[in-house]
Order: C-alpha cells, then sequence, then structure tokens
C-alpha cells in the first residue's frame, strides 16, 4: 500500500507538468475575451428576439482591433523628469499595448449588426467591456443619401447667393424628395442665353437625361414661403445614380405647381396650403 501511494506522488508531478506549461506560456486569449463579449452582449441585448439572442450564443464573431495607447516603458528618472541614467534602454513590448477590441455579430436577415466594445491588451488580455451598439446594415437609404450629398455639393460650390443660414440648414438638415417635371430649357433660358458655350452646354446636358426620373430636393429657405430646391435626374427606379442639373429658391406654391409626387417627406414639413401639391 505504501509503495503504491509513493509511485502516485511520484507521477503527480508528471500528470501536472504539462498543464503547468500550458498555463505559464498561454499568449492567446481570445477565448476568455469572446466568452466575458458573449456574456455582457446578451445581458444587454434582451430586447432583442431570441433569433438573433441565438445567434450571438453560437455565432463565431469577426473581431476589430484598433490601437489606443502604445506600451512605453518606464525609464529611471531623477528630479524634473531627467534621464538618470542615459545608458539604460527599456525594451519596448508589444503585447502591453492597450487596443479596443471589438465582437461583431451580424444575425442573416436582421438588417443591423450586433457589437461588443471592449478594451485590452494586444493579445487580449484582461479584456473588459465597454458597451454594446447595435449598428444598421440596412442600405435602403443610400441611394438617398448619395444624392443628398450631391446636392449639397451643389449648393456649396454654385449657390453661393445663399445666405449664411441657409447653407448650414442645407448641409445639417435632411430634405425633402419630390418628383418634378420642370420645364428647365425654358426656365433658365433668360439666365443662360447671353453665355453662348455654357446654354449650349446646359441643353446638352439635358437631351442626355430625357429617359431618366427627374426629382428635385428640397430645403426650407429664410423667407418660410420660399424653398431651396436642387433639380437633378435620378433613373427610372428612383434616386440611384441622381445627379443635379441646377439649384433655385422659388415660392413654395410654384414648386407645388411642378410637383408630380413625394418621393419623401420632409422633415417637419407643415401641412399648409403652400406646401400642399394641388
Amino acid at each position: 500500500m505504501r509503495m503504491n501511494f509513493h509511485i502516485e506522488l511520484k507521477i503527480l508531478p508528471l500528470l501536472l507538468l504539462p498543464w503547468l506549461l500550458l498555463t505559464a506560456c498561454q499568449s492567446d486569449y481570445t477565448e476568455e475575451a469572446l466568452q466575458k463579449a458573449r456574456e455582457f452582449t446578451l445581458d444587454q441585448t434582451r430586447m432583442l428576439p431570441e433569433v438573433s439572442r441565438n445567434y450571438i450564443r453560437y455565432a463565431t464573431p469577426a473581431l476589430q482591433t484598433r490601437i489606443i495607447f502604445r506600451h512605453r516603458p518606464m525609464r529611471l528618472t531623477e528630479y524634473e523628469h531627467l534621464d538618470r541614467n542615459v545608458d539604460f534602454n527599456p525594451a519596448y513590448d508589444p503585447k502591453l499595448d492597450t487596443i479596443v477590441s471589438q465582437f461583431v455579430w451580424n444575425p442573416p436577415e436582421a438588417g443591423y449588426s450586433v457589437i461588443a466594445i471592449g478594451r485590452s491588451r494586444r493579445n487580449l488580455s484582461y479584456w473588459e467591456p465597454l458597451k454594446v451598439i447595435l449598428k444598421n446594415t440596412a442600405s435602403y437609404r443610400t441611394d438617398y443619401e448619395n444624392a443628398r450629398a450631391a446636392a449639397i455639393r451643389y449648393v456649396t460650390n454654385y449657390m453661393l447667393y445663399l445666405s449664411p443660414l441657409e447653407r448650414v440648414r442645407v448641409r445639417t438638415s435632411e430634405t425633402e424628395v419630390r418628383e418634378t417635371n420642370f420645364d428647365l430649357e425654358y426656365m433658365f433660358e433668360e439666365q443662360l442665353e447671353s453665355s453662348a458655350d455654357e446654354w449650349k452646354n446646359f441643353l446638352q446636358s439635358l437631351k442626355e437625361q430625357r429617359d431618366r426620373r427627374q426629382f428635385s430636393l428640397i430645403w426650407k429657405a429664410d423667407d418660410p414661403k420660399k424653398r431651396i430646391v436642387i433639380t437633378g435626374f435620378g433613373s427610372v427606379g428612383g434616386l440611384d445614380n441622381w445627379a443635379p442639373a441646377c439649384g433655385m429658391v422659388i415660392p413654395a406654391a410654384q414648386l407645388n405647381e411642378y410637383t408630380q409626387s413625394t418621393y419623401l417627406k420632409g422633415p417637419d414639413e407643415p401641412v399648409s396650403p403652400e406646401n400642399t401639391a394641388p
């Protein structure tokens, strides 16, 4: 009995040695960080459908990282932060960099991503959660955003006569979109006839848009009865590849005369006679 006990005591260190070596040499803490992120995310997203929560439980997320602070080894210093030993150059250890890391789940057909953001060392050791966000991945407003950006560039470059407040309003607020039928060739004939080349180029640009739908992006002017209108042409299906053709400030009543339909309602647009199409 004593012999068997003695043999077991000798074997025990040999059995523990691989475990001790693995523990001491661990350099990747991804699994531990992922487990913390998953638990934190599930706790913060109880309002989501169970299908999405199951995706978080079992699916492998994408990992994205970015450095916050690089490791700066401490140096021996005297008073006034002067180096005490100029020959002492402590080594930089990249494993001690502080990073922000986020685990990203993309539940299928959900229209959003679930992102757990945290901070840690570069090898994901000491990972701590900061917050969970839901990022909308739906692309249904992509054409609108591209058209709005193009209209803003047109205003910035060509409508310098607008007031500072009007220019700020165009850059920072949402826009109303209407399908319109302005006769641009007739409306701008008097303004451009003095410049033959410009008028010729303008007419040529209109001919190239014959088979495309006309859409106008609209903002309020300083005068409550007027509107800032950027008219251009999109595709047959909508705002895809919309490009501006001209810009103008016109009465809201005149805008209504050339409105075929409201494609996208503007923010806080009151219902009044001058804002309602006949």
